[in-house]
């Protein structure tokens, strides 16, 4: 039987503590599911201004000494469990909190609310390096060190010259996870002189990017092992279009850069138990599904009927969740025979833009400025159809929710959405949802009259699509499997 390994995750953000993104999500479920196949797993994360207010935390580590450039930074650890339920056991996990004032406890993780906070490259580079200070002060040495984005793409940097200094990592390899590659950690380059990077490796194969640090690429480079959320996206950054910029970065890797598609939880997004629904259901009884709709239609003022499919949306409102082109589609999409429903937060040209579609279309869209959690599980439970046309999607998580759901997917054919949703069939009534490949306004409008039109003149199609939606399943066992063989490879 193999040996059980012992795993620090690093990670700027873990659900339950700290969140902004899908990164809070799978630094809390993946180390959960390694701890129940018999891993040693270990977190850390920064200790943020809003998380003493939250959680009781106890110091193990008072005064600890973190190296940078030709300074000592001081800070603190702090510990806390993090408990979760996996295959109906409670699993719990050691989470380690960098605490220092002067970099963690801002108003924001990353930014002030309107701008990146300009010392980022040096407050993560600082986490990065305490990061491997922790393992020393505790006396606890990792097989693997797996850091997340850009924040913590200096570890494995930081590793290959401890290993380089003495033996203490001697044996410890590293594992970089790209959770969306969009995002890079630019900095202008004076600031490799805080972060301890020499001037041989400030060059265009590792940190150099146009005279600016850039701090992922620079941990592609020094990783043992990079990997992305999917298979699609990893095949996707492997092209000049899809790789952001970094096309040459991941081709070098070559077998060393490969894509595994995260978990859902099911356990929180789960229609027979979800308690956000006013009616629960399953694939073998959808009355309740029906009860979900009537309770979202009646919440918007809509006609309550079930013969009128009903689209719901929950994102993000960015670029990257494709409403450069999804705007100008919107009125060819209100002149269908439907309802629109969208929960979501961002730009605010985007959030103007269907302001002014609601108050023209009051009684077919539904608009919900923000975020609200129970409405996100109604718009998931109630809707026919979930709408997500990214221009990228390193994973996604939605169009997973919404085929639990029975609620079929209209995506575009890109990274994670590709790797999860079927294209329908029209001529055995097959698939779990309807895909479209241009980005464009005609694509993403026809794709959706598409779907319309097989709700209305094809209910038997739609209703077996909606079946076969309901029985797939994306664990984060299969996802935890996959990484404990990736962390093996270099062992």
């Amino acid at each position: 039987m193999a040996k059980a390994l012992r795993i620090i995750f690093a990670a700027s953000e873990v659900e339950g503590f700290s969140k902004s993104g899908g990164l809070a999500d799978v630094a809390r479920a993946l180390p959960l599911h390694l701890k129940s196949l018999g891993h040693d797993v270990r977190i850390v994360t920064p200790f943020y201004r809003l998380i003493p207010e939250k959680h009781k935390t106890s110091t193990v580590v008072p005064s600890m000494g973190v190296p940078m450039g030709n300074e000592e930074i001081w800070c603190a650890v702090r510990h806390k469990d993090l408990e979760g339920t996996v295959a109906g056991k409670t699993v719990s996990v050691p989470v380690y909190f960098i605490e220092h004032e002067h970099h963690f406890f801002r108003h924001g993780y990353y930014d002030d609310g309107l701008h990146a906070y300009p010392d980022n490259a040096s407050r993560f580079g600082f986490f990065s390096k305490a990061v491997l200070q922790t393992c020393r002060a505790l006396d606890w040495i990792p097989d693997i060190f797996h850091s997340n984005d850009w924040h913590t793409a200096l570890v494995p940097f930081y590793l290959k010259q401890a290993q380089l200094e003495n033996a203490d990592f001697l044996k410890s390899r590293s594992v970089l996870t790209i959770h969306n590659a969009g995002y890079q950690g630019g900095a202008p380059g004076i600031f490799r002189h805080s972060l301890g990077i020499p001037l041989e490796n400030f060059v265009l194969e590792m940190f150099e990017d146009h005279g600016h640090i850039n701090l992922l690429k620079g941990g592609i480079n020094f990783a043992d092992q990079v990997n992305t959320v999917s298979p699609g996206y990893a095949a996707e950054m492997k092209t000049p279009l899809g790789s952001h910029g970094l096309y040459d970065t991941y081709l070098r890797k070559g077998e060393n850069f490969s894509g595994i598609l995260n978990g859902c939880d099911y356990d929180e997004w789960n229609p027979e138990t979800d308690p956000h629904l006013p009616a629960n259901f399953s694939s073998g009884d959808l009355t309740g599904k029906k009860q979900c709709k009537q309770e979202l239609q009646r919440l918007f003022g809509f006609a309550e009927s079930s013969s009128v499919p009903l689209i719901g949306m929950v994102s993000r409102l960015t670029m990257q969740k494709g409403f450069d082109y999804l705007m100008p589609a919107m009125l060819r999409i209100m002149g269908l025979n439907a309802q629109v429903i969208v929960l979501g937060s961002g730009e605010l040209w985007i959030a103007n833009a269907f302001d002014q579609l609601q108050q023209k279309f009051p009684k077919k869209l539904g608009w919900y400025n923000g975020y609200n959690n129970d409405l996100a599980h109604l718009i998931e439970a109630g809707s026919d159809m979930f709408l997500m046309p990214s221009l990228y999607e390193p994973c996604g998580l939605n169009q997973m929710y919404s085929l639990r759901y029975g609620t079929l997917p209209i995506v575009r054919n890109v990274g994670g959405l590709k790797d999860t949703v079927m294209q329908y069939d029209e001529s055995s009534g097959r698939g779990s949802g309807f895909i479209f490949d241009d980005p464009t306004s005609e694509a993403v409008s026809n794709t959706v009259g598409w779907a319309v039109k097989t709700f209305s003149e094809r209910p038997q199609h739609f209703q077996q699509m909606v079946e076969i939606a309901m029985e797939q399943r994306f664990t984060w066992k299969t996802a935890a499997e996959k990484y404990v063989a990736l962390y093996r490879k270099n062992l």
